[in-house]
């Protein structure tokens, strides 16, 4: 009956069960119950689909989302956990430190400060995708090619800002050994199409809303500043070991330093700040290589987190650690040790009540083509918006569409039909652009009533 944030990871358990209702009941893959009447609003947000596809046998003990998600959240841990192993102890060619890379990484602050994220927490696809690469690279056998390919499209199933993770540090290794290009474009192209397939309807979002682009200005809120490398994430054993593990050759460990390099500069974002504040040189910013990634490179105007790239530096971090770190017992068990106190275990965890309130009994015996609105409605920045995201998760039992909603997205619209609401009231001009939507009942106080 808890989840580790107190709204996104809400909203994470509704799209999972929204996918898995989907599934079975045969709807389209990105129908959601928010936002109506617009259509595919699951494409607001993740898809989680690889998520909801790998829990779906837990369906058998439990409809709870709540139960659901944190199955889902062990299972990724877990799963997470294991390709890291595999992968580290691949490039480092010895499973101890390969083992002690997995604890760095799976128990750094930097991993998991994204916990409440299932979308950048759990990561299995990425790392079993990567250890493909890395070992396509090396023994040259096609069968990893496409098995890299495979876990790639579960990854991007599932999110996808780790699929860019995957693009810039395949990019690197390929570039120490460039070969096989037509060989891996070849094999690529089932994978290609796939991904067109399954990514259309976001694509077709910018042409919908060309409000779903966004501005360089939300890369750059949502950015690291500079002092926050060390401050945000409360993983000082990593930073240390890091510093004291830099001196010394570095041939071997190159593409480790690149990746490291890369992702640290693609966290700061478009520009560099400092302290809340962005660094300015006789009045003017000073801008860094992810403005010519939001500007040029496809996807990059749908992300706005630049700060999440972190992660990506951490994975280095940790081959970096492992590899040149005197491989002792005693010394692997101190640094773990240092790890799981700055982890602060176990994490706290928000209760939840998903049981229904009774006027959603009516709301479910309610034709199928009802359409409700529920008030109070609330914008993301409001007060109590939390509601929003409980309400989600009731609609996967009553199953009826409504106008409200919270997600990654919403369109500009329904913040101007939500701002007239909540200014006005339901007077007979925002009643009547109700009824034009679609809208049929009015759930308030406990209570269902038509809309008049």
């Amino acid at each position: 009956d808890t989840l580790p944030d107190n709204n996104d990871t809400r909203l994470i358990a509704y799209i999972i069960g929204q996918v898995q209702n989907n599934l079975l009941r045969r709807q389209p893959l990105f129908y959601g119950t928010f936002f109506a009447p617009y259509d595919n609003t699951l494409t607001y947000s993740e898809p989680f689909v690889t998520t909801a596809v790998i829990s779906l046998p837990f369906r058998l003990l439990t409809s709870s989302p709540i139960t659901i998600f944190n199955f889902s959240f062990l299972l990724a841990t877990s799963l997470t956990f294991a390709a890291s192993f595999l992968l580290f102890a691949y490039l480092t060619k010895d499973s101890l430190k390969g083992l002690f890379a997995a604890l760095l990484f799976n128990l750094s602050g930097f991993h998991l400060a994204y916990l409440p994220h299932l979308q950048l927490y759990s990561l299995w696809p990425f790392f079993s995708a990567l250890y493909c690469f890395c070992r396509y690279q090396r023994e040259e056998k096609s069968l990893f090619l496409h098995l890299f390919f495979l876990f790639t499209f579960l990854q991007l199933a599932d999110s996808f800002l780790p699929v860019y993770f995957l693009f810039l540090i395949c990019l690197i290794y390929w570039l120490q050994k460039p070969k096989h290009f037509l060989q891996i474009l070849l094999s690529g192209l089932p994978f290609f199409l796939c991904v067109f397939i399954f990514l259309s309807p976001y694509l077709a979002l910018p042409k919908t809303f060309p409000e779903a682009v966004r501005p360089i200005r939300d890369a750059a809120h949502f950015s690291l500043g500079l002092e926050e490398v060390f401050t945000k994430y409360r993983s000082w054993t990593i930073i240390i070991l890091l510093f004291l593990t830099l001196r010394g050759p570095t041939s071997k460990l190159k593409p480790y330093f690149i990746i490291l390099t890369s992702s640290l500069l693609l966290a700061f974002g478009p520009v560099v700040k400092a302290f809340g504040h962005t660094v300015k040189v006789f009045g003017l910013p000073l801008p860094l290589p992810y403005t010519l990634f939001y500007y040029f490179f496809p996807g990059f105007q749908g992300l706005r987190t630049p700060s999440r790239f972190i992660v990506l530096a951490l994975i280095a971090a940790s081959a970096i650690i492992a590899t040149r770190l005197p491989k002792k017992p005693l010394l692997y068990t101190l640094v773990i040790s240092l790890l799981l106190f700055e982890a602060g275990l176990p994490r706290p965890g928000y209760t939840i009540d998903a049981a229904l309130p009774p006027v959603y009994a009516k709301v479910k015996a309610l034709p199928q083509d009802a359409v409700i609105l529920e008030l109070p409605i609330l914008l993301w920045n409001q007060p109590g918006h939390e509601i929003e995201s409980v309400r989600s998760l009731y609609s996967l039992d009553h199953g009826h569409r409504r106008v409200g909603g919270f997600s990654g997205f919403a369109p500009l619209a329904w913040i101007d039909l939500v701002g007239q609401i909540n200014a006005s009231g339901l007077n007979l001009n925002n009643i009547s652009r109700l009824k034009s939507l679609g809208v049929t009942h009015l759930v308030e106080n406990n209570h269902l009533q038509p809309l008049q």
